[in-house]
């Protein structure tokens, strides 16, 4: 049986930087040697290849009892859809990268017993940011520090020992002045009645009616392909489907001449995926400033108070955000600049799509204060899209997609 590693990671560790040198052989050679041995990456990374090689060549490697695309898959079907194609290769080691992300409990229960009955045959290189992720059939783990070295091996019981003892802290933090643009003093801020939705034969939302009103904390959560991200579409005004159906965005009815610019300055909004489309080398500053104007980069000259509101975030973020750019930072720590983005215009309403993906555990607790104390104010609704049950988390209304047989409806717990 193989001696199964976790590798213990930070956000101010370099993730990929690292799976570069596990599979090159010259991160683990002091514990395994990998040179001769047949190995293949469970990870984000290797779906998106997946996904560029349908797109290019319109080759479908990955078949699915649907036989759909990569590209069609939820963020939990396509990990699902990669850990079945990767063992029939029969790997001789397995790299799982932050494997939880994204994915249901029912999802994350069934990978947990595949890679169970894998672990006995397959060496298993698990790398985790939160020590709750950890798999139960890991031997040793390995904790990395800002430079990418190992600077700490336990076995499992000794990690998860010291896990009960270390809870992270508690954040208590005056949040900083918000900008206060004008906003209509609208109440309900959107209203979904009877909407339901399919594309070509499959049924997606049935029946769903949802209203969210100034200041509420709602947590959104389903099944993977329930049609969690199709919602939020509807609601951002990014889904063309959504004319025609019976919904008021921020108190105008759908299709009666608003534009999106008039739907999305009245929304912040925060995906993990939204990092790909910055590109530039942008100071911190400066990218929390261009959350005022929804613009990817600033192109503009920014006032002084601009500059003050922005500051006021990265001094709440912490001193390893200032005066940094935007692409030296570490994935987790651009994440928490995309989050104050999303916030500093202060939205009558902020979504939060998988905002902890890749946070470490001391950057979540950071985050899930920030959320709470953000709601506590009663000025901003939050809707907070996750399959991750959060200790410190306080939503205050939980809205579940249910299946009805016709596709996906609603369910509102309190």
């Amino acid at each position: 049986m193989p001696t199964n590693i976790a590798i213990y990671l930070s956000n101010s560790s370099n993730k990929n930087e690292v799976i570069r040198l596990i599979l090159e052989n010259k991160f683990l050679q002091n514990h395994v040697d990998l040179s001769l041995m047949k190995g293949a990456l469970h990870s984000a990374i290797t779906i998106d290849q997946f996904i560029e090689e349908e797109l290019r060549h319109d080759r479908f490697l990955i078949q699915t009892a649907e036989n759909a695309s990569l590209q069609s898959m939820s963020s939990g079907q396509q990990k699902k859809a990669l850990l079945s194609y990767l063992i029939s290769q029969k790997p001789q080691f397995l790299v799982l990268d932050d494997v939880y992300s994204n994915i249901d409990k029912a999802t994350q229960l069934s990978i947990t017993e595949t890679l169970n009955d894998l672990s006995e045959s397959t060496l298993l290189i698990q790398l985790i940011f939160r020590k709750r992720d950890i798999l139960p059939y890991m031997n040793v783990v390995l904790s990395v520090n800002e430079a990418n070295k190992i600077v700490m091996e336990q076995n499992i019981n000794e990690f998860l020992a010291l896990e009960t003892e270390q809870k992270t802290i508690a954040h208590h933090f005056q949040l900083p002045e918000l900008f206060n643009e004008h906003h209509s003093d609208i109440d309900p801020l959107v209203q979904l009645n009877s909407v339901s939705l399919h594309y070509l034969e499959k049924n997606v939302l049935d029946n769903v009616n949802w209203t969210i009103r100034s200041g509420e904390f709602w947590q959104l959560v389903g099944l993977n392909g329930a049609g969690k991200s199709t919602l939020i579409t509807l609601i951002t005004g990014d889904n063309p489907k959504a004319y025609g159906q019976d919904m008021m965005l921020f108190g105008r009815k759908k299709g009666s001449g608003e534009s999106i610019w008039d739907i999305k300055r009245q929304i912040g909004y925060f995906t993990p995926s939204m990092i790909e489309h910055f590109t530039r080398d942008d100071s911190v500053e400066n990218m929390i400033i261009s959350g005022l104007n929804d613009s990817i980069g600033l192109y503009v000259v920014p006032s002084d108070l601009q500059k003050d509101m922005a500051n006021n975030w990265i001094e709440m973020l912490g001193p390893a955000f200032k005066n940094k750019s935007f692409q030296r930072l570490s994935i987790g720590q651009q994440r928490m600049v995309m989050v104050a983005r999303a916030m500093v215009k202060q939205p009558p309403l902020l979504i939060l799509d998988e905002p902890t993906i890749e946070l470490d555990d001391e950057n979540s607790r950071l985050f899930i204060d920030m959320v709470n104390a953000i709601a506590e104010t009663k000025k901003i609704a939050i809707i907070y899209v996750s399959h991750r049950d959060e200790e410190n988390l306080r939503p205050e209304k939980i809205f579940e997609l249910v299946p009805t047989g016709k596709g996906y409806t609603g369910k509102v717990y309190e």
